[in-house]
Formats: structure tokens, sequence, C-alpha cells
């Protein structure tokens, strides 16, 4: 009886190890989208959602022109009551310009630098030319103070999909990323979405450099 419970024991261990290593297989296959093999651009094994380049695409030494920002708000449904109305959950022009300069301090920062490449502003003598896009992006809370609202707490600054495109000079596209990002999300021990903290504009823009910072740093890992 007991030899019998021994060997269940180890077909259903062997069993379970096997369906573990098949998953994990599975989930290590890098499956190219229509778009990149149109364009001739290989998967990536990545902690991104998708990172795609050209076979032994090589960055080294380049001059890169970052174009303006571009994004997409996801809709919002003003509340029966509240002052508030969608436009007070976009970016302005001023927060526009920052954006962009905060983005282009983490490409310089976690994706040029370790490959010794520059952003330049003159797009003419750039090598590449790479777009940058938040696509679904909504803030947790306006940016600007409200008379009527005194302290604003959220689980998040805010949320989107971060994706961006290189192309070399003569407009093909050399890389490819996307990965949805929750940014400054809390975590602890308040329900199952975590903390809320108090949401400022100055709370709101730490969160967008050390989120930025880190989404760069793992696509510079991608492509080692």
């Amino acid at each position: 009886m007991q030899t019998s419970l021994i060997t269940t024991y180890k077909k259903t261990l062997s069993l379970l190890l096997f369906s573990a290593l098949f998953l994990a297989g599975c989930a290590q296959q890098l499956v190219a989208t229509p778009e990149d093999e149109a364009d001739g651009l290989l998967p990536r094994q990545t902690g991104l959602d998708h990172v795609s380049a050209a076979y032994a695409f090589d960055l080294s030494g380049a001059k890169v022109y970052l174009e303006p920002v571009g994004v997409e708000y996801t809709k919002r449904f003003p509340r029966a009551g509240s002052p508030l109305r969608a436009k007070d959950y976009e970016l302005r022009d001023k927060d526009m310009v920052r954006l962009q300069e905060v983005m282009g301090e983490a490409v310089s920062e976690r994706f040029l630098a370790p490959r010794r490449s520059e952003l330049v502003a003159d797009r003419a003598e750039a090598d590449y030319v790479f777009q940058l896009d938040l696509s679904h992006f909504s803030l947790g809370a306006p940016l600007e103070p409200q008379a009527y609202l005194w302290r604003v707490y959220t689980d998040q600054s805010a949320y989107g999909t971060l994706s961006g495109e290189l192309k070399d000079s003569n407009g093909n596209p050399v890389m490819r990323f996307s990965d949805r990002r929750d940014i400054g999300e809390n975590f602890g021990n308040l329900g199952p979405a975590g903390r809320f903290e108090r949401f400022t504009s100055v709370t709101f823009w730490r969160d967008m450099k050390v989120d930025l910072r880190r989404a760069f740093a793992s696509l510079d890992e991608s492509l080692r």
C-alpha cells in the first residue's frame, strides 16, 4: 500500500513538473506580429509586453531625434453632479512640454547612454527618428489644483500603454515596442488595489520619471 502511494506521488509530481516546463516553454515562445513580419522585425525576449527589432540591430554611437510625444486619452464620462470633466484629466500644453523633457531624459539615460548614443535637436543630422506614444492614457486625478477639492487620494498616478517605433534615415522601421504601464501604483494592505496616497502634480511627475526609467531600462535589456 505504501509503495503504491509513493509511486502515485512520484507520477503526480512528474506530471506537475512536465506541465510547468511545458507552460514555461509556451510562455517563452516569441511570435512576430503581422506588422513586424512585413517590416522584417524579429521579436525579442523582453520584460515588456512586446519588443521587436531588425536582425543584428545595433544602435551604438547613433544620433537620435525624438519626435513630439503623442498622447491618446481614455475616454472619461463625468459623474452626475461632479464639477470635473474629461478635460480636467488631460495634460495641458505646459504639461506636454514637461512630458517631452521627462521622456527625453529617460530615453537618454537608460536606453541611449549605454550605447554611447545621444539625442539631437536637429532631425536633419539624426541617424534615427524615435516616435513615442502614450495611448489609453488617463491621470489618476486632475494635475491642476481645484478650488473645491482640498485633497485627492489615488492608488496610482496614471496608467496607459507606452509604445515606440524607431526608424532609420530612410524611414524604415528598425525597432518597435509596447508595454502597458501602471504608473506610480502603490501596493499595500488596504484592499486588492493597494493603498491610497495623496495625488499632486509633484507626485505625478516623480512617478512618471521613475516609471519611464524602468521602462527604457527594460527596453535596453531586451536588445542586448
